[in-house]
This record gives C-alpha cells, structure tokens and sequence, in this order.
C-alpha cells in the first residue's frame, strides 16, 4: 500500500520564487462567465416544405437554400415564393425530410404548402393545418394555419441553441398526433 505524500507548502513558494527570479510573471484568470465561444457566421436559410395528413407523409422538407441577399423572396399565398433573381445558394434538406438544422443567430423563412389531400382518412372540413414551434422561438410566434391549397410562410430568429419541436395544431386525420417534426439548433 502506498502513503500518500504530503508536500510543505514550502515546495509552492520556492516554485514562486523560482519564476519571480526568472523574470516570469504569475497570471490568474477567473472568469464570470466561460469565454466567448464563436457559433459561427449565422445566416438566412429558406426550407420548403408541404404538409400533408401524416398518413401520407406529414410535414416533408422539399427543398433549402441559403439567402445570399438581405431581402427575402417575394411571396403570395397562392403561388408561394418567388425565387426570381433572388441570390441563393441550394443545399441538400436532412434525410430524414422533417429536421431543420440551424445555427445561434440564423434567421428562418419556412414556407409551407398546404395539400388537400382527397384521402379518406383525412377529416372532412378543415381550415387546413395548424403550425407550432415548442418551446416558442424567442416568443415570435405562437400558431399559424396553413390553408389547404394555398402557402404559408414564418420568418424568425433563433437566439438560443437546443432542440424545438413543430407540429400540427388542427386535427386532420387519426395520425395527427404524429404529425411532428424538429429543429435543432446548435453553436456552428
């Protein structure tokens, strides 16, 4: 078995005096709060989506982009965004198709699409479908509907890093309740 041994404080202060002779100096960093960690250069990014009841797929990521410019598409609500001579950049959605991947300080556009399905299963007589992001995004925005037929969009910023839920909010079909899909959004 070992004994531990025990160093006189003595051993420090020659280590001290050591130092001072050589010319060193003895620096002490406390910080309040950690450094400042860069989360990489944050950006506008575009996702088109549908929705459609869950029986035939849910919420899909179609399409994505980065906007190269300050000033977003023009929109109508009938014939959706228009890319024309708008500078972007095409990235390939997530696999999975319902993922939104995000960086701290990315300004989001979705755009979403409202199909009227002419499937049984979906109920008869809906507005459309509902839109949420839980935990609320900095308080931006609380529920939207997504007509049948028509588009939708939302333009917001995440300022915190973490992963948000969004999800349908008018029942639409039995699958509704996995009708769901995620943002995560992480510091670069």
């Amino acid at each position: 078995m070992q004994v531990p041994k025990r160093h006189l404080p003595v051993v420090g202060l020659l280590g001290l005096v050591v130092i001072a002779a050589a010319g060193g100096g003895i620096y002490y960093y406390e910080y309040v709060s950690p450094p400042n960690t860069s989360c990489g250069v944050a950006s506008h990014r575009l996702f088109f989506m549908t929705a459609i009841i869950f029986e035939l797929g849910g919420f899909q990521i179609t399409n994505g982009a980065y906007l190269n410019q300050s000033t977003a598409p023009a929109f109508n609500a009938t014939a959706g965004p228009s890319l024309v001579g708008v500078k972007h950049q095409n990235y390939t959605a997530p696999s999975d198709h319902k993922t939104i991947n995000a960086i701290v300080g990315d300004t989001i556009t979705l755009y979403i699409y409202g199909v009227n399905s002419t499937d049984p299963r979906q109920f008869a007589g809906i507005a459309g479908h509902g839109f949420t992001i839980s935990p609320s995004v900095n308080g931006q925005f609380g529920t939207g509907t997504i007509p049948l037929g028509k588009w939708y969009t939302v333009t917001f910023t995440v300022t915190q890093a973490g992963t948000y839920a969004y999800f349908c909010t008018i029942p639409c079909s039995n699958g509704h309740g996995s009708m769901t899909g995620s943002m995560v959004v992480s510091c670069g």
